[in-house]
């Protein structure tokens, strides 16, 4: 029996699932960023390699690199906050397994890679439920959108001493406009794809769409107020393509997902 390569070249090209695979690989790519721009030793050295060796692995499809990277980052974060007593960083894995497993999974739910070994049915209620859990969880958890657009303020938690920084005028409307987005979109996403309703034209994709719509205004409040580096819009077109590509690519069939062929 012939064994499975070690790696594989990606086609790449302007088609929707390779648009996809350069979106997971931006993610982690602008995660590495991060981590080199705030590591301040050695050791905080390792997640930058980590991040960049885990968006390496998938967008070569490595063998089982989906459940080593879903695994072995939190994992690997719960190891170094027992080992340098930092204990909030095993709190905040929980989260980080949720976030990099849907990044590492949603890509190729919606391809229906074969190596899931998932029926249709399986691969469309994890598909759903892990979508729908990590959009909620990126507006109302890890984006400034909410707190901008209604108290006017957000804060910078990544350093000793919290910085909060005012939104007003414009900037306020703007950060409105961006969680009703995000909170449209996610409502279209779930109201298609998970309870099977027919909103006219419109498919699973176009809540993705809106929601990304959210996720580049909270770079756009980053960047103009926080003074942070432009980077964050390449995150911001990373998580826009995961938002928007995982649906288009999953029911990209034109029938409504609860509808039989």
């Amino acid at each position: 029996m012939e064994e499975a390569p070690m790696y594989k070249i990606p086609t790449i090209d302007l088609s929707a699932k390779s648009l996809l695979m350069l979106a997971q690989l931006g993610f982690f790519c602008v995660f590495a960023y991060w981590g080199y721009e705030d590591a301040d030793t050695t050791a905080e050295l390792m997640w930058p390699v980590m991040m960049l060796g885990a968006g390496l692995s998938l967008f070569l499809s490595v063998p089982n690199a989906r459940k080593g990277t879903t695994l072995g980052i939190p994992a690997i974060m719960v190891i170094m906050g027992i080992a340098t007593g930092e204990t909030d960083m095993a709190f905040w894995a929980v989260f980080m397994l949720i976030i990099i497993g849907s990044l590492a999974y949603l890509p190729a739910l919606a391809m229906g890679d074969p190596s899931l070994g998932l029926d249709e049915k399986s691969r469309e209620m994890r598909l759903k439920g892990l979508y729908s859990l990590f959009a909620i969880m990126m507006l109302f958890m890890f984006s400034v959108v909410m707190s901008a657009a209604m108290d006017g303020e957000f804060a910078d938690d990544g350093e000793d001493t919290d910085q909060v920084y005012t939104v007003e005028g414009n900037d306020k409307t703007i950060a409105q406009a961006g969680f009703a987005f995000g909170v449209i979109g996610l409502l279209v996403f779930m109201a298609i794809a998970v309870l099977g309703v027919e909103l006219g034209p419109l498919r699973p994709w176009h809540g993705g769409a809106l929601f990304s719509g959210a996720v580049f205004v909270d770079s756009y409040l980053w960047v103009t107020i926080a003074d942070a580096a432009p980077v964050e819009f390449l995150w911001a077109l990373a998580a826009g393509g995961i938002f928007t590509l995982v649906p288009c690519i999953a029911y990209e069939n034109g029938h409504s997902p609860d509808e039989s062929e």
